[in-house]
Parts: C-alpha cells; structure tokens; sequence
C-alpha cells in the first residue's frame, strides 16, 4: 500500500518571520519594480532630452543657413558711381567702368513686374554695383516682357523695358544714372504687385527716372513711349537666347556666365565667379 508523504515543507527564515522556501518577500519585488521603474524613467527623460537637443540645433542650424542665404551682399556700398551704360542694336544694355577691362562678364534676365527679380536686386545690387565700379565686372541687361499680362495696364513690363532703354540711351554716359533707375524699378515701394490694381504710368516711370538722375530728354523718351516697340523686338530676341542657354526654360531672374546658366543663385554666387576669374 502506497504511503503519504509525510515531510513537512521547507522553511527559511527572514526579517519577516518564516517565509516558505523558493518565495521572494514581496517588499523585495516592490524595490526591484522601482528600481527598474526609475531606470527606465531615466532613460526615458535622457532620450527625451537629447531629442530635444537635436531639434533645437536643427531649428538653429536651419535659421542660420536662411540668414546666410538671404544675406545682403555688399551692404552699405550703396548706388553705382563709375558705372556707364549703352544700348545695342538687339537693345540689350551693356554696363560697364569706362576704360576697364572686367574679368568678368555676365547676363541678367529680368522682368520689371517680376518680384523674384525685385528680391535679386535687393540681395546683390549693392554688391553689382561695387564690382562695376571697381571694374572687374561687367553686366548685360536683358529686359523681358512675359509678364505684361499680370499687370494692371497689360503693358507695364514693356513700358519699363522701354524706359530703361530710353535712359541708357540718353543719359547712358552719365555715370550711375542707368543702374540707379534700374535700381529704383525694383524697389518695393515703387515695383508695382502682380495682377494688382495699379501699375506706373508712362510718366510716373518719367519721374521716377529724373529722380535718379535722368534728363528731360529722356523723361520726353519715356512719356511719348518712343521705345515701347523696340522694347518688345528686344524681349523677344533675349527670351530667345535665354530659352536656348536653358533647354526651354524661360525664367527671371537668370544669369548667365559665357552663355551658360549660374546653376545656383546662392548668396556666395558672384563672388565666387569673381574669385575664379
């Protein structure tokens, strides 16, 4: 006949009094749960702020990189003073330091509506300005037209091609009278909005020119609209050579450098092709 067994269970002793063996007090288990639950809160706020860290020094980073970008170049050298200006047959307007020999030559496209234009000659006509003065650069300027449609009039952008025409062509010998009326076309309290309810008229552009140094002559210019055609012949001719430098791609403003594109217009752009040259 099979027996009972008849031991009894296996104790231990602990500060608590007899606890059968193989058990852990539970005021043990409540420790290691804390401990644990503190290490992984640890980590936890350790992970958190790092995370933190890196965003900021991203956030940081990438306001910097705008600042750079957007940086005015040449800040505080202000108008051109040496600079002089003359049309060719295609109307395309040549600037240069008289008797200089620049080691750099370059082509800007612009639209006078165009407010990517107007941003272009905030950030680096001071800095256009001094390199012309200086004579080591030299600057064509190819007036487009495409934007007429997204004026008030319909014809703004070919009246102020027109305009800046008439004054390199009158007034072209004076010095710095071209790039300060070019300058003033860009300006954001004179450049008129894209399909806005008003732009300039033929003689507020003629004001707008004698204030920067132009002559009656060529406010008569500008006022009688003696160039509006030739503007347009000029435009259709520039979106022609810009269209080939380009595949096709037909936009302001583009610069081009010995018939190719400037791939990027980042802040250090110019001084870099001054630096090359």
């Amino acid at each position: 006949m099979a027996q009972g067994n008849n031991k009894k269970p296996a104790v231990k002793p602990t500060s608590k009094g007899i606890q059968p063996a193989g058990k852990t007090p539970a005021g043990r288990q409540s420790v290691a749960a804390a401990r644990g639950s503190s290490s992984n809160n640890r980590t936890q706020l350790i992970i958190g702020v790092v995370a933190v860290a890196v965003i900021a020094i991203i956030v940081i980073g990438g306001v910097i990189f705008t600042q750079q970008q957007s940086k005015v170049q040449g800040e505080g050298y202000g108008a051109s003073t040496q600079s002089v200006a003359s049309a060719n047959a295609d109307g395309v307007v040549n600037v240069i330091k008289p008797g200089a020999q620049p080691k750099v030559t370059i082509d800007i496209f612009e639209d006078a509506l165009c407010p990517i234009c107007a941003q272009f000659e905030k950030q680096f006509g001071q800095q256009i300005n001094q390199a012309v003065d200086e004579g080591t650069l030299a600057v064509n300027y190819h007036m487009l037209t495409f934007l007429d449609p997204k004026s008030f009039t319909g014809t703004y952008s070919t009246r102020a091609a027109a305009s800046l025409l008439c004054v390199a062509q009158k007034d072209g010998t004076q010095p710095g009278v071209y790039l300060g009326f070019h300058s003033a076309l860009f300006n954001p309290d004179t450049q008129p909005a894209e399909s806005g309810t008003e732009d300039l008229s033929n003689e507020q552009l003629a004001a707008l020119a004698t204030s920067n140094g132009a002559s009656a002559e060529a406010a008569t210019c500008i006022t009688s609209g003696t160039n509006n055609a030739a503007a347009e012949a000029s435009a259709a001719t520039s979106t022609a050579t810009l269209s080939a430098a380009t595949n096709g791609r037909v936009g302001t403003p583009t610069v081009l450098k010995d018939g190719a594109p400037v791939p990027e217009l980042a802040a250090d752009w110019l001084t870099k092709l001054l630096e090359q040259s």
